[in-house]
């Protein structure tokens, strides 16, 4: 049977065959060599409205549509994969792909339980239409190498295989109102005023409604003139999180909302992509909505929807006051002629920078690494652009000397010279160096981390999963040195022993959490007389 693989010209959707029962498989990378590892990273996303946080964690998604209609009989999840909270929700839809691409609405057909004692089956939704498309959502939780995450659609005894997870994630959702606050409701008419109109003070109103999600705020709206005019108060609007609303977003919607964020600080756009309302009427009004906040936004959040023009681009880096940019999973229609020279200086309170999983050339990153001085935390993990290290190590020697975190996982592990590394101990105030995946692709020249544990005495993470290569020698400076590191992640070390474990237990006292998943030889038994020996530090095999 002969599977199709579509691409679109911004990312992938995986055409699967016409079939009545699937499932969703586990995954087929051993168990063994996935990194268990906390996610509590310095520059991690927190939370920008509290009342729209997604209790389940999800962040990445993936996107199959069949050949043809499919009904949703006979479902199952491999239990592996349930055990483990894996995959966090299913959904399904008709989707309609020409000028516009359209679903007519979003199924959830599963979703996890935190509790063991729920039955299983009370996870699964039925879904009576037909529908050509599903959409998988995992856990934010979920190892680094789930990037190359396979998963497989089974039909009876046949295993096709898709890869998912190779550009990571493709976006779909439902043309639907979130907010039609504009819409009067209908009042009831009666000699007496309606009870909420006329005895709630506008005191008690406002402390009730800041409480309230987004979702519930449009429904109070629509109670009766008085509440509307309330509820469409921008003063709710300060901290917008739309993530969890991704099926409800279109065109529509963020004009609407253009009208209310006027004075918003806090802006969550993640998964409100163009496939709704196509990428340029998305740009559009992101630009539009940009003009609007530019002298009040401080954090602003694109992740995964999909790809920026020049005019947003410029937009963006025209609001004064940011301080967190994040633009995960991005294609950056930008010229080599472009610059930040619009900005005049502005990006000087930008603190916080993720571009991760993005197309983002050497040169434009460059030129935004120059505009702002006072970076802490830059993420570029997976972006396959970039590869000359020693270039933009240099920039950020120069002009970013404020660097807090450094995450370049998956990203310049085509480096052939271990002398380039030597460059991180120039910024002394480095406290989580991630370089998973990362190692010189020629045989240590130098002793690299000799400079880093030097200089670099506020270091409290470090990460240097899959150097293969490592030696117990050659980790001696990070085990005797780094008297600040909480955190140290060596698996995927064949050659290391249980000499680095000692070290490392022995001489950082601040030592917390500790990952040596796939080495080797260290075996499970060392690591649970480790676990009695030092109880305060967490391992992670």
């Amino acid at each position: 049977m002969e599977y199709l693989q579509h691409r679109f010209k911004m990312s992938p959707i995986y055409m699967v065959p016409d079939v009545p029962e699937y499932i969703l498989w586990e995954s087929t990378i051993p168990r063994n060599e996935i990194i268990e590892w906390p996610p509590g990273k310095m520059y991690s996303q927190k939370p920008y409205r509290c009342q729209d946080v997604d209790h389940l964690s999800a962040e990445y998604f993936v996107t199959f549509q069949f050949l043809g209609p499919v009904e949703m009989t006979n479902f199952k999840m491999h239990p592996s994969w349930e055990e483990a909270n894996v995959v966090v929700r299913i959904w399904a839809a008709w989707m309609e792909y020409d000028k516009a691409r359209i679903a007519r609405k979003w199924h959830l057909i599963y979703m996890t339980s935190h509790s063991n004692e729920m039955d299983s089956s009370a996870n699964y939704n039925e879904c009576s239409e037909l529908i050509n498309t599903i959409r998988i959502e995992f856990d934010r939780n979920f190892p680094l190498n789930a990037l190359a995450l396979k998963a497989i659609l089974c039909h009876r005894t046949e295993f096709p295989i898709f890869y998912p997870m190779d550009n990571i994630l493709l976006y779909g959702g439902a043309v639907q109102t979130l907010m039609p606050i504009e819409t009067k409701s209908e009042v009831r008419k009666s000699n007496g005023k309606n009870f909420t109109e006329t005895y709630l003070p506008s005191e008690l109103l406002y402390d009730i409604f800041d409480r309230l999600d987004l979702r519930s705020l449009n429904r109070c709206a629509q109670v009766n003139k008085r509440w509307n005019s309330i509820a469409s108060d921008p003063y709710f609007y300060r901290n917008v999180d739309l993530k969890t609303y991704w099926n409800k977003i279109n065109g529509n919607t963020l004009e609407k909302l253009k009208k209310k964020l006027c004075k918003v600080r806090k802006l969550d756009m993640a998964w409100c992509n163009e496939y709704l309302i196509g990428g340029v009427e998305f740009n559009n009004s992101m630009a539009s909505i940009l003009e609007t906040v530019k002298d009040t936004l401080t954090h602003l959040s694109l992740n995964l929807t999909g790809w920026l023009t020049k005019p947003t681009i410029n937009r963006i880096f025209d609001c004064q006051f940011l301080e967190e940019l994040r633009l995960r999973n991005h294609d950056f229609h930008l010229d080599d002629n472009w610059s930040m020279s619009c900005c005049n200086d502005r990006m000087m309170r930008l603190k916080t920078l993720d571009i991760s999983l993005s197309s983002i050339g050497e040169n434009h990153l460059i030129k935004i690494l120059e505009n702002i001085p006072n970076l802490e935390h830059l993420a570029m993990n997976n972006c396959k652009h970039l590869q000359n290290l020693e270039l933009i190590l240099t920039t950020v020697r120069m002009h970013n000397l404020k660097l807090k975190t450094w995450s370049s996982a998956i990203t310049f592990f085509r480096q052939n010279s271990s002398e380039i590394y030597e460059g991180f101990g120039n910024l002394t105030n480095l406290e989580h160096l991630n370089l998973n995946f990362c190692e010189p692709s020629l045989p240590y020249e130098t002793n690299c981390f000799q400079s880093i544990t030097r200089n670099c005495q506020k270091l409290k993470r470090l990460e240097l999963g899959y150097w293969k290569r490592m030696t117990d020698e050659k980790l001696l400076p990070v085990t005797t040195q780094c008297k600040q590191l909480r955190h140290l992640n060596i698996s995927v070390m064949p050659k290391i022993s249980f000499v680095t474990l000692s070290m490392a237990c022995d001489n950082l006292p601040n030592l917390q959490e500790i990952c040596v998943s796939v080495c080797r030889h260290i075996s499970k038994e060392m690591i649970e007389l480790y676990r009695e020996v030092y109880p305060d530090i967490n391992f992670y095999q």
